[in-house]
């Protein structure tokens, strides 16, 4: 007789994901799992604007959360301003930002 012990990776919904032999490979996947769900909470205010589904959503962010080093590599890359004005919204607000040209104020 054998005993076999299997580390069982679910997402929040309780569906299970993938089976593994060896603790730190789950954990490794579980953490990637768990960024791809708060990657897809970022991705949730453009799923009406964009018609996409929650598995589209989801397909999209398990894919940023397991090329995590390309995406690192590639938000080094913004240069943030000092007074950002982005917020929860912020697709309507640079969408407006966009469609109004704004002059900049003269200074005295």
């Amino acid at each position: 007789m054998s005993i076999r012990l299997e580390y069982i990776v679910c997402n929040k919904k309780g569906d299970e994901l993938k089976r593994f032999d060896i603790k730190s490979e789950a954990e490794a996947y579980d953490s990637v799992i768990c960024a791809a769900e708060d990657i897809s909470l970022l991705i949730e205010p453009l799923q009406k604007k964009l018609a996409l589904t929650d598995e589209q959503i989801y397909a999209v962010s398990e894919y940023l959360a397991f090329q995590s080093d390309e995406v690192k590599l590639a938000l080094k890359q913004i240069k943030k301003p000092k007074s950002s004005p982005i917020t929860k919204e912020t697709p309507e607000i640079i969408e407006t930002e966009i469609s109004t040209t704004q002059k900049p104020a003269k200074k005295k």
